[in-house]
């Protein structure tokens, strides 16, 4: 973030909450985070495991010089997560 040494990220818990739609990828504001994990089969697998689901499949955007994997993901209150493995 400007002026910091390093960007982050704040996650908190409220005491209560209201329910809402899954948001969508395209809807306006807050779209989706991307986090560059190292190992994206097993990242993806904590997610579901922890339950989050699948809003694609893992794909290889890459050459075949360079890998770089791509997945788009919910966690398990529906917003939208992009995890990316180079």
């Amino acid at each position: 973030m400007p002026g910091g040494e390093k960007p982050f990220l704040e996650i908190h818990q409220d005491k209560e909450t209201r329910k809402r739609p899954p948001p969508h990828v395209n809807d306006p504001g807050f779209a989706h985070i991307a986090f560059e994990v190292e190992n994206i089969r097993a990242m993806r697998s904590e997610i579901i495991r922890l339950g989050g689901t699948d809003q694609g499949k893992i794909t290889e955007l890459g050459t075949s010089k360079s890998a770089f994997l791509a997945v788009y993901m919910r966690d398990p209150e529906g917003n939208v997560i992009e995890l990316e493995q180079s």
